[in-house]
């Protein structure tokens, strides 16, 4: 949850590349300190798409249907933990080196790749689209489960599924067709293909077969190019210097949200005692179509990176 945490883990990594960069956990997480703390990388701009695109998604809907800023705060703190696992830190009593290569060695996994909607090492664009789909269809049951019996659970389910719906916009994710409604024309790879699989036309996170650390690249950048959207500070200048992709990620993020506040009012309130995946079949197969969807084949275009 993102709170103020008892536990200080503050060191220092010195190297060629970072120079001496400081690796701290959350101390006093607010809104306007998004994704301050956890890792030598995170306090690049880019590292504070997830929880400003929720924020934002947030604030897009009807006052009626917001999550309040408590509530919002743990449905960030669920996004921001898909890169950065709370129970990995316990890595730092060892060294940061034992923490930096332990995020690796999680972000590498082949059953996580689906939480950033990326290809495994074996499987086509069209599968990677429907395993990320399923999960976030299967964390979005177990919230609508749990929203009465265990909210903060429930809400960092929802920061899961925020996670993997907004990392499909980003350009370092997938390739998206912006004149047939952003529709999803493949979704790239991070870790090693094998040579079994098919590689025909084949993307890479970053632009490149192994990205230089982890999961940094610019391509997973909120910010649209240009000298003023360098650094932006404070959620006006955020707000004007969001690109498409992010636009794209926030608005998908609104209708989640909208989607699973209405969801959890008539798990409360239906009579006809209906299961988490009947109050949400309707409108999820909507998002899916509005915001998920795969481009049909059309060999007279070529997608563009």
């Amino acid at each position: 949850m993102m709170r103020t945490r008892t536990t200080a883990a503050v060191s220092c990594l010195c190297g060629v590349l970072l120079g001496c960069t400081e690796l701290c956990v959350p101390t006093d997480t607010r809104l306007g300190f998004f994704s301050q703390g956890d890792c030598v990388l995170s306090k690049a701009s880019f590292f504070q798409g997830h929880e400003w695109i929720t924020f934002f998604g947030n604030e897009d809907l009807d006052r009626s249907e917001r999550f309040p800023a408590s509530e919002l705060l743990e449905i960030a703190e669920g996004n921001r933990r898909v890169d950065w696992p709370l129970e990995l830190l316990v890595e730092l009593n060892a060294s940061t080196v034992a923490y930096v290569n332990a995020i690796t060695e999680y972000t590498e996994r082949p059953e996580n790749q689906k939480l950033h909607f990326l290809l495994t090492a074996t499987n086509t664009s069209e599968e990677a689209v429907a395993d990320s789909v399923a999960e976030i269809h299967r964390v979005s049951e177990e919230a609508v489960e749990r929203w009465v019996s265990d909210r903060g659970r429930s809400l960092a389910l929802m920061g899961v599924a925020t996670h993997v719906i907004q990392d499909s916009f980003s350009f370092a994710h997938s390739v998206r067709d912006d004149r047939r409604g952003h529709c999803i024309m493949k979704v790239k790879a991070y870790i090693p293909r094998a040579e079994s699989a098919d590689n025909d036309g084949l993307a890479y996170h970053g632009g490149q077969e192994i990205d230089a650390i982890g999961h940094t690249t610019t391509e997973d950048s909120i910010y649209r190019n240009g000298r003023d959207c360098h650094d932006p500070r404070g959620r006006a200048a955020v707000e004007a210097c969001l690109n498409q992709p992010a636009t794209l990620a926030r608005r998908a993020t609104r209708d989640y949200l909208g989607m699973m506040h209405r969801a959890f009012g008539r798990s409360i309130s239906d009579e006809s005692n209906l299961s988490p995946a009947e109050i949400l079949a309707t409108d999820f197969a909507d998002f899916t179509r509005a915001h998920l969807l795969l481009c049909e084949a059309n060999e007279n275009e070529e997608p563009r990176e």
